[in-house]
């Protein structure tokens, strides 16, 4: 296929045959896929033809429907209109850095409103376009990533609306009149602090009963196109909570529930391989965005307003978790491990200015000794 200096250009590939007619046969077909261009020419690759092709033959596999939605529109929106057309063996580490510099001027919002893009913002373009050059290197399209030596500002996280010990007794009593599942999901998303997709996916199998713990190890996502698919976390980290003995109790009995319907609907029941906590009586799950749905209908119900809390989305339950045990002391590499983050930067990140009040506390602990001496 002609030269890259003066070394050949060749594409390969090894195959098993019986006998030299069947490898001629095998040659002849590899040839015409070549010849009729449906393998990939690297050295006139637009960045526009390989985001088509990292769309097809990755992202829709690797990416749930929300994340794979606001990504490619990322992608479209902001890097395809100016670097669509460039070869993307072409793009270097100084194109990414005057793109995202020009990204924190004024007027790149896409709303139509003023002011500057928020560092938030900034992040997810820049995820998401790290991610995209990230598979191209994979792939040896190109010798490296221009983004990774991209210096991008941390994001500034905002203080979450969270439930004291009182607020969480108050809302665990507005719950006993509630379905018993949204009462177990909305505690163990207090307690554990599982993300809603983790809560959907538990399945009987991840109950210790003897240790009162449970094992968050999959996610459950709603791909427009196929459905509920199972998830590795969000993280790729698989963790074990340990939760009090009464929940525990209940999520038992919750499970017996489950295996007797399992064993009522035999054939019918629509996912063979697993007995989900949180299913209708054939087995299938409860989609993850089918929780916060429930959540803001409760939280807008007149029993709800009149018993005077404050509003808070369902996923400020899990910060509402964290902040509890770092009132309580506990130490963030085990909130770390809890919550599932990959890293403790994330974790003090988020939870630096709960930490900060809890140091302050700390010392207040030194003045006491302070004045009895």
């Amino acid at each position: 296929l002609g030269y890259v200096g003066k070394r050949r250009k060749r594409k390969k590939r090894t195959v098993s045959a019986k006998n030299d007619t069947e490898a001629r046969k095998q040659l002849v077909l590899f040839e015409a896929e070549v010849l009729s261009n449906q393998l990939i020419d690297e050295s006139k690759m637009t960045v526009e033809g390989f985001y088509n092709q990292w769309v097809e033959k990755y992202a829709s596999d690797h990416y749930g429907a929300r994340t794979l939605h606001d990504t490619k529109k990322i992608i479209t929106n902001r890097l395809l209109p100016d670097y669509g057309e460039a070869r993307i063996k072409d793009i270097k580490t100084i194109h990414m850095v005057h793109f995202f510099d020009d990204l924190k001027k004024n007027g790149k919002r896409l709303d139509g409103k003023e002011g500057n893009l928020s560092s938030s913002s900034l992040k997810n373009i820049y995820k998401a376009i790290n991610a995209l050059f990230k598979v191209a290197e994979e792939w040896e399209l190109i010798d490296s990533n221009p983004c990774e030596k991209v210096k991008m500002p941390s994001v500034k996280h905002k203080k979450s609306e969270v439930f004291s010990v009182e607020e969480s007794k108050k809302l665990f009593e507005l719950l006993v009149d509630e379905d018993v599942v949204w009462q177990l999901i909305v505690q163990l998303a207090a307690v554990s602090g599982a993300r809603q997709g983790e809560i959907a996916a538990l399945e009987g199998k991840h109950l210790d009963f003897e240790n009162n713990v449970i094992l968050i190890e999959q996610s459950l996502v709603n791909n427009a196109s196929i459905g509920l698919q199972l998830k590795s976390t969000k993280t790729e980290r698989t963790r074990k909570i340990s939760i009090p003995d009464d929940l525990m109790k209940a999520l038992k009995k919750l499970r017996a529930t489950k295996l007797e319907q399992q064993m009522e609907m035999q054939n019918l029941w629509e996912w063979p391989d697993h007995l989900f906590l949180f299913s209708n009586e054939f087995g299938k799950p409860m989609r993850p965005d089918s929780i916060s749905q429930w959540w803001i209908r409760f939280t807008n119900s007149q029993k709800y307003k009149a018993s005077k809390l404050k509003t808070i989305r369902f996923h400020d339950l899990r910060h509402t978790s964290a902040t509890l045990l770092i009132d309580k002391g506990v130490h963030a590499k085990i909130i770390q491990e809890r919550l599932g983050h990959s890293k403790i930067g994330t974790t003090m990140d988020i939870y630096g200015h709960v930490l900060q009040d809890a140091e302050k506390s700390a010392a207040n602990h030194f003045n006491d000794l302070f004045k009895k001496a």
